[in-house]
């Protein structure tokens, strides 16, 4: 009875919240504010959208000489989730596996699972979230209200020379509105029996040239069921407020914006913490730019048997500029500190030495694009980044791109990416059984080839395949003399080949149709020599193919259809499995939607990370949902 009236309290104020919403938005509209709904793209539209993660520079995502994938605000809302790992789930090129709740395993091209998915760096805004602690990135406890982002840019495949260390199978970059696009009031609420979430946002003018934006957001979701049936203990809710200020002239751009939340769940999971962000981009009369971006954040998190806490700092600067016709260069640098404090519960045997640690990571970069011909472009770049644990690394890279035609597109790149040693790789001890190491960088060598076009007016493809050749991957390996204690060391090594493709039809105005495959061939060894006892663990767990088909149907020109299917291989320890989303959506009036959405309709369980002790079963989940913006 006490779960039943803690269960309706939650549910009251979700409703309690989007209530002040709509009253305090009603109070503060801005009758000229941008609309937040965006009419679905065509596909030469598409083609011609500004992303910036491929070369830091804008440019079109038919020129990009990589495999991006574009995530727009109007998927987002048409896919009816409600939070940011479901969305990722519309990225072809990403595999995306719930554990429970709140947890999630993402990766690109590989290395999947909760302890190995560390080969993917996720940016907000350029802010990375990923955790040192790790090397992974704890989707329970970052999150953006989904009506903010602009767009989501997923780049599967090195990117070391522009972004670092963990840019090493792929670069997701989250990026939010600016403020000016958010003057005036919105409200949005899901509810459903298992799962909801209440977001009120009310954005204002600053004078002539600024504007102002804050938000609050409540999330909730019902734990899952594990492998035996029982009541997994792993339901998730949160709070979460932050804002953003942009302002500035021609000249001279300013952004300043933070987040402050507060999550746990009944497995006694405690999480908190904050960030703040400022951006300053400098427009010089020549057409050159010079950006200088600062970040603090900092996570606690205390799950009864640990405690952590990571406070970041960090400082980056970027020029760009052209020299002549031809030569299109950016580079910059940066610096990272890292202050990460871990401490087991008494009784633990493992321990962290020490526990208190400080990181700091160095780096510069540059990358010249040069402009060969009219229709041929070389892209050459290299980073080098000095960190406590790795020292230095080099990371470049070389790319070469066609212009075949108007509609073919064709580019080549060869390049290196290093995942750098978390404090777990380095100070994890287990008296008598585990000792701290030398653990030294996972290297990945990574090819790849690919094409980009529209065949026909209502068709547009794209295809990549890559070959990623791997050395000094992690295991864990046995004294050869004393047998115990073993240690974290780098005796594995091996190549992972694959095929990422992914299309669109529009058979009619009101109607699109995509599909994407992705096939997986991975082929790990030990190094001679090598006494490790996992059985390469490191290497994950990932299904040899997955693929996805959705549909965008307008029925008519205020109600909206869109269905999901996704359907991947078997795993060691799960079966394989085919799952539906689906969403029918209603514009009551212009500002006012109605939604009814669902998620995992085919099957009433299914499992979907094999995770040892942790292959929950995910259920079926259906919402409503409401949007309101005057």
């Amino acid at each position: 009875m006490a779960d039943a009236t803690r269960h309706r309290a939650r549910r009251g104020a979700a409703g309690a919240l989007a209530a002040w919403a709509v009253s305090a938005g009603a109070a503060l509209a801005d009758e000229n504010a941008a609309g937040d709904e965006l009419a679905r793209l065509s596909l030469e539209e598409l083609a011609e959208v500004q992303i910036t993660s491929v070369s830091r520079q804008a440019e079109p995502l038919k020129e990009a000489a990589s495999t991006v994938f574009v995530i727009s605000s109007d998927d987002i809302r048409r896919s009816g989730a409600i939070s940011l790992p479901e969305v990722l789930r519309l990225a072809p090129n990403l595999n995306v596996a719930r554990i429970d709740a709140g947890s999630y395993a993402i990766t690109a091209r590989g290395f999947n699972s909760r302890e190995t998915s560390n080969k993917l760096l996720v940016l907000v805004d350029g802010r990375p979230i990923y955790t040192t602690l790790y090397s992974g990135v704890p989707w329970d406890t970052h999150d953006v209200p989904l009506a903010d982002i602009e767009r989501i840019e997923v780049i599967s495949g090195a990117g070391g020379a522009l972004y670092g260390a963990n840019a090493v199978n792929g670069v997701i970059n989250i990026i939010t509105r600016s403020a000016h696009d958010t003057v005036g009031p919105m409200a949005t609420i899901a509810l459903g029996p298992e799962e909801g979430r209440a977001t009120a946002r009310v954005g204002v003018k600053l004078g002539e040239t600024g504007a102002f934006r804050v938000y609050v957001d409540a999330l909730e979701r019902e734990g899952n069921l594990t492998e035996a049936g029982l009541d997994a203990g792993d339901s998730l809710r949160g709070v979460q407020t932050g804002f953003r200020a942009d302002w500035g002239d021609v000249a001279d751009q300013f952004t300043v914006q933070g987040d402050l939340y507060d999550r746990n769940s009944y497995s006694a999971i405690d999480i908190e913490g904050h960030n703040l962000l400022a951006r300053w981009t400098h427009a010089f009369a020549d057409g050159s730019t010079v950006e200088l971006q600062a970040y603090y954040d900092r996570n606690d998190r205390s799950d009864g048997a640990s405690s952590s806490s990571e406070r970041t700092a960090d400082l980056h600067l970027e020029h760009r500029f052209r020299v002549g016709d031809r030569h299109q260069i950016v580079w910059g640098g940066g610096h990272r500190e890292i202050r990460s404090d871990f401490e087991f519960a008494p009784g633990q045997l493992a321990v962290l030495e020490p526990a208190d640690q400080t990181l700091q990571f160095t780096n510069l970069f540059v990358q010249d694009q040069i402009r060969v011909t009219d229709s041929v472009s070389v892209t050459l770049g290299l980073k080098a980044e000095d960190g406590t644990y790795a020292g230095l690394e080099w990371m470049p890279s070389a790319r070469i791109s066609w212009q075949a035609s108007e509609r073919a597109f064709l580019w080549a790149s060869a390049s290196r990416a290093v995942r750098t040693p978390s404090r777990i790789d380095r100070e994890l001890t287990l008296p008598g059984v585990l000792v701290g190491g030398n653990f030294r960088s996972e290297v990945l060598n990574a090819y790849e080839v690919g094409y980009r076009g529209r065949p026909t007016e209502r068709t547009s493809v794209a295809v990549s395949l890559f070959h990623n050749d791997y050395d000094d991957l992690r295991t864990a390996d046995l004294d050869p003399v004393t047998v115990v204690p073993f240690r974290l060391s780098n005796t594995a090594r091996g190549s992972v080949r694959g095929v990422e493709a992914w299309g669109s039809w529009d058979p009619t105005d009101r109607w699109r149709l995509s599909a994407s495959i992705a096939l997986l061939d991975k082929d790990l060894e030990h190094k001679p020599g090598s006494l490790d006892i996992t059985g390469i663990a490191s290497g994950g767990d990932d299904p040899d193919a997955f693929g996805k088909v959705r549909s965008q149907f307008d029925i008519s020109e205020t109600v909206e259809l869109d269905i999901a299917l996704r359907a991947y291989d078997e795993l060691r320890a799960v079966d394989s499995y085919v799952e539906a989303d689906a969403r029918l959506g209603w514009r009551v009036r212009p500002g006012l939607e109605l939604s009814l959405a669902g998620r995992n309709l085919l099957n009433d369980r299914h499992i979907e990370s094999d995770d040892a002790g942790r292959r929950y079963q995910i259920g079926r989940s259906v919402w409503v949902a409401l949007r309101w913006r005057p």
